[in-house]
């Protein structure tokens, strides 16, 4: 997976890397990944982002009451994090319908936790907040529920905390571990979509400023992965789908170009007096999300194995444009359109955890905030199915 570099080099992200070494400055790989007791109260931390936070806070919507993160050594928080990772080693390590390689799945269940184990820290943490978010996917215990939520948020928490300190010491020692980090993280933020609120609606920020922050911490990472220092990351960053810029934001967008236009049409006094896409800038954001979901649509079309389709659907957050996430902050019609058919995708895999009632909760929230005069451009997105 590749996304072009500010200097017009190419990274390549998340799988696909086929040969090469990892050092020279041209061609740098990028990636793409207890409350037991009732009377601990949590705090829902803030979303801003600053320089020193490459990350947005933790806070899904409508989760967690108010109290702090600082856990007592109980043994029911022990006993809650043996049962996180005993969930993760069990029930977690192949969640596709179709096998991916052994390699692949020996990094998931052996390499990964071993490194997690053995380090502590950012690692492991993101591992139990993604169990955590795992197991309150599948629970029916509404009081169980709200107790992994809070699980998830403290430990997600930590993971941050921990990630910007081994970011600050990065070198070669710890370049595999930061990689492995990175690539939970922007996979544990693609699970949190389906917790966002429906009413009000929130577009999914979080994982969109997460999936940018991680990018740009494994981008630093990968350039210092070496053999001797231990380079497990390259199993994945070799393994399909290979994607590129021509495969994603520069794919042929001519099934949806259509959302662009005005809907009163283009004749009409309304679209003489739109001037939205005047802006280059603008239009470059919508047309490569525009390419980026078309692209997901081919691979698709093309058959490719669900852990491959899922892959492509997560790493949306690594190569969306910065200026569509503002165009989504700012509740923009036409990036909520867009949103919307790309959402309309994630429908056929909620059967994947990761993904769930994500893309379904996504669309009646933009369905119920969308403007009536834009309803016409959710033409062909399966509302049906919702």
């Amino acid at each position: 997976m590749r996304i072009p570099e500010p200097d017009g080099s190419v990274s390549p992200i998340y799988g696909g890397l086929q040969t090469g070494t990892v050092t020279s400055k041209a061609y740098r790989p990028s990636f793409f990944e207890a409350c037991g007791n009732k009377k601990l109260r949590f705090k829902r931390p803030g979303t801003a982002l600053s320089p020193s936070a490459p990350y947005p806070s933790p806070s899904p919507s409508g989760h967690g009451p108010e109290a702090d993160f600082d856990l007592p050594e109980t043994r029911e928080r022990r006993l809650w994090e043996l049962r996180l990772f005993h969930n993760q080693q069990t029930e977690m390590i192949q969640v596709f319908p179709t096998p991916q390689s052994n390699a692949i799945l020996r990094l998931w269940s052996h390499v990964m936790p071993g490194m997690a184990l053995r380090d502590g820290g950012a690692l492991l943490h993101i591992i139990l907040a993604n169990s955590a978010l795992n197991m309150w996917h599948k629970s029916t215990s509404q009081d169980e529920r709200e107790q992994l939520m809070a699980l998830q948020t403290h430990y997600l928490t930590l993971c941050f905390q921990e990630q910007r300190r081994d970011v600050a010491n990065l070198s070669s020692k710890n370049a595999d571990y930061v990689c492995f980090t990175s690539l939970k993280i922007v996979s544990h933020s693609v699970a949190l979509v389906q917790t966002l609120s429906q009413e009000p609606w929130e577009p999914p920020l979080q994982w969109l400023h997460m999936g940018r922050g991680a990018d740009e911490i494994f981008r630093r990472a990968a350039d210092l992965v070496n053999p001797e220092d231990g380079d497990q990351i390259m199993t994945f960053l070799r393994s399909p789908p290979a994607l590129t810029e021509e495969d994603t934001t520069s794919y042929d967008r001519g099934r949806l170009e259509w959302l662009l236009e005005h809907p009163a049409g283009r004749g009409s006094v309304e679209a003489r007096g739109d001037h939205e896409l005047d802006d280059m800038e603008v239009r470059s954001a919508y047309e490569k999300a525009i390419s980026y979901t078309c692209s997901v649509r081919g691979a698709i079309e093309r058959a490719e194995p669900v852990f491959s389709i899922v892959r492509r659907l997560a790493a949306f957050s690594v190569f969306v444009p910065t200026g569509f996430i503002q165009l989504l902050a700012e509740k923009r019609p036409r990036a909520m359109v867009i949103l919307a058919h790309y959402m309309a995708i994630w429908l056929d895999y909620e059967h994947i955890w990761l993904i769930g009632k994500g893309g379904e909760r996504q669309i009646r929230g933009i369905l119920m905030n969308l403007p009536s005069e834009w309803h016409c451009k959710l033409e062909g997105v399966p509302t049906r199915k919702i």
